[in-house]
C-alpha cells in the first residue's frame, strides 16, 4: 500500500496481491469487481493499471473494506496517516546513514594549513580547525542540486542542514573555528558565500595584528552575551557593571553601558540572547518569521476550536457575584461565524462533545478538518474519536503559537466587540494593554455594591447566546455611518457548497456515541445509567420490541461497557471484552396509577405480568421438571428439586401470613419454633 500518482495527484493504492493475501476480499470477486467497474456497473472499485500491474484507489471504496484495510493492514491506524509515517520512517533511517557518513566527506586542504601557519597567529590546534572549518565552507558551495541526489538528498537544503548540524557538534568539540561562533544556518550560509570569493583569508581575523582593534572582540563578546541572555534579566547599568568588573580583574579593556546597550541592540545579536532571556514562547512572538496563507475557500473546510473564561459575572444561587464560567467555541475559519459553543466550569471533554454537537446539529453539517489545541480534553480517547468520525483530517496546532490559530482571533474580537456592551464584562486578557479593552473600575465597584443589578446564572448564559446571535450578524465592513456592509458572517457560513458534507438524524445520533467511563450491571430492570442528573433505564428488548425476558435471562447480573449519545440517549450499545453483545433500548414506562393511563398502558401492564409468571416461578418449575424426567429416564436417583420449591410460598395468603408471623416470632425470640429454626441452621 502505497502513493502512486494518477491524473496529476498522489492517490493512496494497493495492489490486488495486498487484497488478497490480507484476506480483505477474495480474487475472484475482486476481479468480477474491477470489470465492473470499468464497464460503469459501479463506481465503489475505481483503480488503474501502470503496465500490467493494477492499483486499486483506496479513497473510492466502499466503508467495511476500508474498515478491513485500515484493521488488518494497518493495525487499527488510519491508512493515510500510516503509509505517510511509514514513508517518513523509511526516508528518516536512508537519511540518518547519509547524514552519518557526511563528515568524511571533508577534506582538509594542505595549502589552508600552510597558509593558516605561515600568519603566526594561530596555534597549531587553531591552524587545523580552522582548515576544517574552511573544508566544510568549501563542500558547502560544491553541493548543488546534481551532487546532493547523487549523495542521497532530496534537495539541498536537506544537505545544508544535516552539515549545520554537523559543523555546530564539532564547533562545540574545538574540531572547526570560525570568526565568530555560529549560531544558526544562515551565518554559516554567509560564511561559505564570503569564503567563496576571498578563500581562507575570510576565515582570518581582523584583528589579529591590528594595533587599533576594536574593544568588543570574541571574548568580550561572549561574555556580554552571556550577561544578557541570563534569566534573571539583569539591566544594561547592571551588565555593564558585571562586565567591567571583569575587565578589571583580567585586564580586558572597559566599556561604557552606552556601548555595551548598542552592540547587545544590534538584530543580528539581540534575536539570540533574547530568546534565552525571555523564553521561547516571547521570542518566538517577537522574532519568529510568519507565513501568510490562503483563504480559507469554503464553509466547513476548516472548524477551528478552543475555550476560554466567559469575561461575564453573574449572581450565583447563594447572591455571591461569580465569573467561573468556561465557554468553548467552535468556528468557521472561512466566514468567521460561531456555529457551537457550550458552558461549563472548565474545559472538559464533555463541554468539548456538546460544542461539536451544537456545532453539526446548527446547520447539518461537519467539517473537513478540525483545528484545535493540545489541551487534554481535546485529546482525550473520546473527543478524538468523535473528531475520527465527524472530519476527513483532524490535529493539534503547534504548542503556544496562538497566530496558528484562526480561533485565537476570533474569540478576542468577540469578546471586544460583544461581550464588551454589557455592564457585567469583567474585561479582557490580563495582558492586555489597552484601557478600552477593560472594564471600567467604578462600574465594578456598584455592581459589587448592588449584586441584584447582575444577571443570574440562567441569564448569563441567555445574554452570552444574544451575544453569539449578534456576532453572527456582523458584516465585514462599515460604511462611514456605522452600519455594516456586506455579507455578514452567518450569510457566508450558509452560502453553498457542493463539497459540503451533509449529515441526517441518525447520522448524528451515531457520530456522537461516545464511551461511558465505568461499566453497567444488566439488573431485573434492566440498565440504570444517570445523565445530567436524571435516571435513565435502558433494556434489550424481546422479539417485538418490548420487555426483556429472553436477555435478562442469558445476562442478568453481567456488566458492560456502554456507548451511548449523552445528548440524545434514545438508545445504547452494549459492548463485554470489546465486542458488540446488543443493542439497548431506553425502558418503556407504565403509570403508577390509573388516574395517568395512557391509551394502550391497560394491555401493556397485563402482559407484562403475564410475562413475568411465564419466566419466573412457572419457568423455573418448568426448567427443573425438565431435569426431573431426564434423572430419572437416565436411570439416576430420583431428583428432589422439583419438591422442594414447593414451599410455604404456595399457600393461601392467610396461612401464608401466619407461617411468616411465626417464623418473625421464633427469630424474635418469643416462639418455641426457635428451637426448631436452630436444629434446622445447624
Amino acid at each position: 500500500m502505497d502513493y502512486r500518482l494518477h491524473n496529476n495527484s498522489l492517490t493512496l493504492c494497493l495492489t490486488v496481491p495486498e487484497m488478497v493475501n490480507a484476506g480483505i476480499v477474495s480474487e475472484t470477486y475482486l476481479w468480477k469487481a474491477l470489470n465492473q467497474q470499468r464497464n460503469g456497473k459501479v463506481t465503489c472499485w475505481p483503480h488503474h493499471k501502470e503496465g500490467k500491474q493494477v492499483f486499486v484507489h483506496y479513497d473510492g471504496l466502499n466503508n467495511p473494506y476500508k474498515k478491513r484495510i485500515e484493521t488488518i493492514l494497518c493495525g487499527g491506524v488510519e491508512p493515510h496517516l500510516f503509509v505517510t509515517t511509514a514513508n517518513s520512517q523509511k526516508r528518516s533511517q536512508t537519511l540518518e546513514l547519509i547524514n552519518s557518513d557526511l563528515p568524511n566527506q571533508v577534506e582538509t586542504s594542505p595549502d589552508d594549513i600552510k597558509e593558516l601557519s605561515r600568519t603566526g597567529y594561530y596555534s597549531q590546534t587553531e591552524v587545523h580547525a580552522i582548515a576544517r572549518a574552511a573544508a566544510w565552507l568549501r563542500l558547502w558551495n560544491e553541493f548543488d542540486v546534481k551532487r546532493a541526489r547523487a549523495a542521497g538528498y532530496q534537495r539541498v537544503p536537506d544537505f545544508q542542514l544535516a552539515a549545520f548540524k554537523h559543523v555546530l557538534a564539532e564547533q562545540a568539540k574545538g574540531m572547526v573555528k570560525f570568526k565568530k561562533p555560529l549560531s544558526n544556518e544562515r551565518v554559516l550560509d554567509r560564511n561559505a558565500r564570503l569564503f567563496d570569493k576571498e578563500g581562507i583569508h575570510s576565515l582570518i581575523s581582523g584583528l589579529m595584528g591590528n594595533n587599533n582593534r576594536s574593544k568588543i572582540n570574541d571574548l568580550n563578546h561572549a561574555i556580554l552575551m552571556e550577561l544578557a541572555g541570563d534569566r534573571l534579566k539583569y539591566s544594561f547599568e547592571d551588565i555593564g557593571m558585571m562586565y567591567n568588573q571583569q575587565a578589571l580583574d583580567t585586564g580586558m579593556a572597559m566599556l561604557t553601558v552606552s556601548a555595551i546597550k548598542q552592540h547587545l541592540n544590534e538584530p543580528k545579536y539581540k534575536r539570540v540572547w533574547y530568546y534565552a532571556r525571555h523564553g521561547k514562547q516571547a521570542g518566538d512572538l517577537e522574532y519568529q518569521a510568519q507565513s501568510t496563507r490562503r483563504e480559507v475557500s469554503r464553509p466547513d473546510a476548516l472548524w477551528s476550536i478552543d475555550g476560554t473564561s466567559m469575561q461575564l459575572y453573574y449572581r450565583a444561587d447563594d447572591g455571591k457575584i461569580k465569573s467561573d464560567l468556561y465557554t468553548y467555541f467552535v468556528t468557521d475559519a472561512h466566514s468567521g461565524a460561531i456555529i457551537g459553543w457550550s458552558v461549563g466550569f472548565t474545559e472538559t471533554s464533555q463541554v468539548v462533545t456538546q460544542a461539536l454537537q451544537r456545532a453539526v446539529n446548527f446547520r447539518n453539517f461537519t467539517p473537513y478538518q478540525l483545528q484545535y489545541d493540545n489541551g487534554a480534553a481535546n485529546i482525550s480517547k473520546a473527543v478524538t474519536g468523535l473528531m475520527t468520525n465527524m472530519t476527513r483530517v483532524h490535529f493539534g496546532c503547534r504548542p503556544y503559537s496562538g497566530r496558528s490559530k484562526y480561533i485565537e482571533t476570533y474569540i478576542g474580537h468577540f469578546q471586544q466587540r460583544e461581550l464588551h456592551k454589557q455592564k457585567n464584562f469583567k474585561g479582557g486578557n490580563i495582558n492586555t494593554k489597552t484601557e478600552n479593552a477593560k472594564a471600567n473600575p467604578e462600574l465594578l465597584a456598584q455592581l459589587r455594591k448592588s449584586p441584584e443589578r447582575l444577571p443570574d446564572f440562567d441569564q448569563v448564559i441567555a445574554d452570552f447566546e444574544t451575544a453569539v446571535i449578534e456576532w453572527n450578524k456582523r458584516g465585514e465592513e462599515r460604511d462611514s455611518y456605522g452600519f455594516f456592509t456586506g455579507q455578514s458572517k452567518l450569510e457566508r457560513y450558509e452560502t453553498a457548497h457542493e463539497a459540503r458534507t451533509g449529515v441526517n438524524y441518525f447520522d448524528k445520533i451515531s457520530l456522537f456515541m461516545a464511551d461511558m467511563s465505568d461499566e453497567y450491571k444488566y439488573s431485573t430492570a434492566g440498565i440504570k445509567i444517570i445523565i445530567n442528573k436524571k435516571p435513565h433505564w435502558f433494556i434489550v428488548p424481546d422479539e417485538g420490541g418490548k420487555y426483556d425476558f429472553q436477555f435478562q435471562r442469558n445476562h442478568l447480573g453481567q456488566s458492560f461497557n456502554v456507548r451511548l449519545n449523552i445528548e440524545q440517549p434514545e438508545f445504547c450499545l452494549l459492548f463485554k471484552d470489546g465486542k458488540m453483545i446488543a443493542t439497548a433500548r431506553e425502558k418503556e414506562l407504565f403509570a403508577a396509577c390509573v388516574a395517568d393511563y395512557q391509551e394502550g398502558d391497560a394491555s401493556n401492564i397485563r402482559e407484562f405480568c403475564r410475562k413475568q409468571e411465564e419466566f419466573g416461578y412457572q419457568y423455573s418449575l418448568a426448567e427443573m421438571q425438565k431435569n426431573k424426567v431426564l434423572l430419572e429416564a437416565s436411570g439416576y436417583l430420583k431428583a428432589t428439586g422439583t419438591d422442594g420449591i414447593m414451599h410455604y410460598s404456595t399457600m393461601d395468603k392467610t396461612t401464608y401470613n401466619r407461617a411468616e408471623s411465626n417464623i418473625q416470632d421464633a427469630m424474635n425470640g418469643m416462639s418455641d419454633l426457635e428451637k426448631r429454626l436452630l436444629k434446622l441452621t445447624k
